[in-house]
Formats: structure tokens, C-alpha cells, sequence
């Protein structure tokens, strides 16, 4: 009897073990992100010779694949490329897809947000319908009780204005039209490009600059909304469940470390690499 009881003890404490264990990407958990080789406009334009050029494409997970349609785990256990949510449905990536990007420099983080949806759809909030939702847990440390930084912010329906909640800032920097976030949509394409800048001194850096190492914890959830199923009824993005379906989780981000390489960007239809590499291979 004395074994069966250890042995239940065991069964339980490793069950609960499991069940508290921290879901982690296998492949891209982390974002290594470039300095940025060119001055960016916050304008929503990542098409342009700016900082962009080049970035989507030269950062990847540890398999090779950029960091677009990147899976998370749902609160229930499940992995998910796109998650439908109150009766939504997803018809695949033409539907709805995200791929983003990160640059620096010693005063700024930039973040870029290329959305593929194929159709625009807004309920009148900044998380209700096509919108962009995004965690900072600045200390880099991804552990429970760490403070969260959450920011919210949309196109409008007729997509001609934002909407913008800074959730939890601190007494920091709040979003601001023109001068830290820009959406644009291109309807043509039928995708929507999301822009922003967060600053070191907003963040409390120490010294008030960026450098290469810092590290910082990012969550991304793009809400999905349709004409015909209005509201927020899906997402895509990164480590989501930071920020929706339930309490704010700073543990369930994905680390950005600042990487001292920088794109070497070339002529048009060239080949664009990064000095880091390039010259570590000399």
C-alpha cells in the first residue's frame, strides 16, 4: 500500500508539473531582429526602398521558415496557425494570414505587421473585428507577475481613420497617429500593413538605449473580422494567448533579442544579405 500511495504522489506531482509547463515554439520562440539600414517613416509603406527592405525574408525560426503564419497554442491544448473564434471561419491564408518583422536602432524598436485578409472588417473598436493587439513585457523576462505593456489599435471600418487603446502603458508612450503607428490598406492587394515605434525611453532602458542583447518579451494577436461575420471572430500572430481568451499571460510571449547584424540592401532585383554574416564568414 506504502508503494501505491508514493506512487500516486509521483503521478500527481508530475501531472501538475505538465500541466503548469509553459508552451514554448519549437522553431521560432525567437526573433533575432536586425538593426535597421535605413531611416523608417512610420507611414504604413513596407514596400518602399525604406528600413523594410529586405527583413521579412532574411529573418527565420530555427527551421528556415520566416516568421509568417506562425503557430501558438490555444487555451485548449491545440496548435493553431489561425484560431476561429464565435462562429467565424477560416477559409486558409488567403483569408487571413500574418508575417511581421522587427528592426532597431539605439532609440527605437520598429515593428511591422503585413496582414493578408480579404476583407476589412471593423466593429468600432481597437480588438472587435480586423485589428492588431500587441504585449511588450520589456524586462525580458517571460515569468508570471512581470509587468505587460499592451497596446491596441485598428483601421476604421470605412478604413480611413484609426482606432487606437493604449490598455496598459505605465505612464509611457501611448500610440499616436502619424508619429508611432500607421495601417494602411491596400485593397488591391487585399492586405493591410500595420507600423510602430516603441521607444528605449519610454520602456525605462537602462541608460536609455537600445544595444545589442536586449532582450524583450512580444505577443501578437491580429483579430480577424468579415462582412458577413463581424467582430473579432479569429486571429492570427504570435504567442496570442498572451492577450485574448483570458488574463493577460506576460509569460506567454516570444523573445525578440537585438541582434548586431544589419541588411546590407543593394540594388533593386538583388540580392540583399547582412554584414553580421557576411563578414562572419571571413
Amino acid at each position: 500500500m506504502k508503494y501505491v500511495f508514493i506512487a500516486m504522489t509521483l503521478l500527481l506531482l508530475i501531472s501538475g508539473l505538465t500541466a503548469d509547463a509553459q508552451w514554448r515554439s519549437k522553431t521560432h520562440d525567437e526573433y533575432h531582429a536586425l538593426q535597421r539600414p535605413a531611416d523608417i517613416t512610420i507611414d504604413g509603406e513596407l514596400d518602399d526602398d525604406e528600413g523594410w527592405e529586405g527583413v521579412f525574408e532574411s529573418v527565420s525560426g530555427t527551421n528556415g521558415d520566416p516568421f509568417c503564419e506562425v503557430e501558438f497554442a490555444g487555451d485548449d491544448g491545440k496548435i493553431y496557425v489561425f484560431r476561429e473564434w464565435g462562429g467565424g471561419k477560416w477559409n486558409g491564408r488567403d483569408d487571413h494570414r500574418t508575417c511581421f518583422g522587427l528592426v532597431w536602432d539605439e532609440d527605437n524598436i520598429y515593428l511591422a505587421l503585413s496582414v493578408t485578409d480579404d476583407e476589412h472588417q471593423n466593429s468600432g473598436g481597437a480588438w472587435n473585428g480586423d485589428s492588431a493587439q500587441l504585449g511588450f513585457v520589456p524586462s525580458g523576462m517571460r515569468e508570471a507577475g512581470e509587468q505587460l505593456y499592451l497596446y491596441n489599435s485598428a483601421l476604421n471600418n470605412d478604413a480611413n481613420g484609426l482606432i487606437l487603446h493604449d490598455e496598459a502603458v505605465f505612464g509611457g508612450q501611448k500610440l499616436t497617429e502619424g508619429d508611432n503607428v500607421a495601417i494602411r490598406r491596400n485593397e488591391d492587394e487585399k492586405e493591410t500593413y500595420y507600423e510602430f515605434r516603441f521607444s528605449a525611453k519610454d520602456w525605462n532602458v537602462a541608460g536609455g538605449k537600445f544595444k545589442a542583447g536586449y532582450e524583450f518579451g512580444l505577443a501578437i494577436c491580429v483579430n480577424d473580422g468579415d462582412k458577413d461575420t463581424p467582430g473579432q471572430k479569429g486571429w492570427s500572430g504570435w504567442y496570442t494567448d498572451c492577450i485574448v481568451n483570458g488574463p493577460k499571460q506576460p509569460e506567454n510571449t516570444g523573445l525578440v533579442i537585438l541582434s548586431d547584424e544589419q541588411l546590407a540592401v543593394e540594388a533593386k532585383n538583388k540580392l540583399t544579405t547582412t554584414w553580421g554574416r557576411l563578414k562572419s564568414t571571413h
